[in-house]
């Protein structure tokens, strides 16, 4: 039966050649944009793993030349501290270079031991207060202190659980001796704290964070981490103590004239530390979104195209219908055969959808790494019986009105 109406099909190639066409490109972008949509969504609902509603970033650059000694910087940077511990509402600052969302870089961290683990991980200074501010304990060890820093045998840092398991997973991290491809100098390791991201997305070394106390550079810049006690600030009294925390502008602009009182010649940009990463969740979450939609709209092209061919299928073939009626075919005889017809254009339509797929994504890759999602086998096959289904309930109405031809349309001319 499938030759006859293989060879039925061949004689109206370009119908059934955009019957193909057609499903097999509804089938790559539903599948690639079902990645993209469930990449999005996971990106979106990844936790952070610190609470960052009560952390503010301050970040300040000076109106001239750049600090010309350590000294000089350090006197700066505790004329800052100081006028910040004056602000009501403000729980504890520490200067921080690097910050999770915001600057970070990542290094190769190794273990001395000829051959030994290595990893990835996001490094972030710390001279004392950093890892504390960001609600962090130690679970072994310590946390950094001032004057880590000026050790002269190796640099202390504290490594998160995560880095710790990647590094050492046989045995204790605290007392170990790691290197970075970044600097010469060792670093030992004084303290693990509990996991969290440093950086966005879904990145499996997010979790491998370092905080070093490394010497800082000159430069004009300085920045800080702040974390915010609503119970001290004037401008949250009398409100719930969540909403002084989350949105309180008040408290981060008395925050920002602090600092300039203390040195009125800086640019001083003040702001929650998370800024960044709420507008990527928020971006994420647009994106998941929009994916989705693509999704359901190429759902519906896919019908309303397949219902579209199928009439013209149907409508190229009306005196060869009308002869097999006068012939003894019953009209469901007619449907059956239509549908199965439609189920074989279906098929070969989602066997070129995965030829194309595969090209789609190397496209992808080729244009935009970070665009190459992972697709599942499970998630395909359900995009593909989704389409398969929108072609046969798209034929259904062309089948039945083909049925309803007369056997007298096969005596028309």
């Amino acid at each position: 039966m499938i030759g006859p109406l293989v060879r039925a099909l061949a004689r109206q190639k370009t119908p059934a050649l955009l019957t193909v066409l057609e499903t097999a490109f509804g089938f790559a972008v539903a599948v690639y944009a079902s990645g993209l949509a469930v990449h999005y969504t996971r990106v979106a609902s990844v936790p952070r793993g610190i609470d960052t509603r009560a952390l503010l970033l301050a970040a300040t650059e000076r109106d001239g030349p750049s600090f010309t000694s350590r000294d000089e910087r350090d006197t700066c940077v505790r004329r800052d501290l100081d006028a910040l511990a004056r602000v009501p509402g403000v729980g504890a600052a520490a200067e921080a270079t690097s910050a999770p969302y915001n600057l970070t870089h990542r290094e190769v961290v190794e273990t001395t031991a000829p051959g030994g683990p290595r990893a990835i991980a996001w490094v972030l200074d710390d001279r004392g207060g950093v890892a504390s501010i960001l609600g962090l304990t130690p679970r072994e060890g310590r946390l950094l202190a001032r004057g880590d820093a000026a050790a002269e045998a190796a640099t202390p840092a504290v490594v998160t659980e995560a880095l710790a398991a990647r590094l050492f997973p046989d045995g204790r991290a605290v007392g170990q001796i790691v290197r970075r491809s970044a600097r010469q100098k060792p670093l030992a390791i004084v303290g693990v704290v509990p996991s969290f991201r440093a950086s966005l997305g879904i990145d499996p070394d997010a979790e491998s964070v370092l905080f070093a106390a490394d010497g800082p550079p000159l430069g004009r810049s300085l920045s800080y981490v702040i974390r915010l006690d609503p119970a001290g600030s004037t401008a949250g009294a009398g409100g719930p103590a969540g909403a002084a925390i989350d949105g309180d502008a008040a408290l981060a602009s008395e925050v920002r004239e602090a600092i300039e009182r203390a040195d009125p010649r800086r640019v001083v940009l003040v702001r929650k530390l998370d800024e960044g990463a709420e507008l990527d969740t928020h971006t994420s979450r647009g994106a998941g979104g929009l994916a989705f939609t693509l999704i359901g709209m190429m759902l519906v092209v896919v019908f309303l195209g397949r219902i579209g061919m199928a009439s013209l299928l149907v409508a190229e073939r009306r005196k060869a219908v009308g002869i097999r009626r006068a012939l003894g075919a019953t009209r469901a005889d007619v449907a059956r055969l239509l549908l199965v017809e439609n189920a074989l254009l279906t098929t070969a339509g989602l066997a070129a959808g995965a030829v194309a797929l595969a090209a789609l994504r190397a496209a992808a890759r080729a244009a935009a790494p970070a665009l190459d999602v992972p697709l599942d086998p499970l998630r395909s096959g359900l995009v593909a019986a989704a389409i398969w289904l929108a072609g046969m309930a798209a034929a259904l109405l062309p089948a039945l009105r083909a049925s309803a031809v007369s056997p007298a349309e096969a005596s028309r001319s």
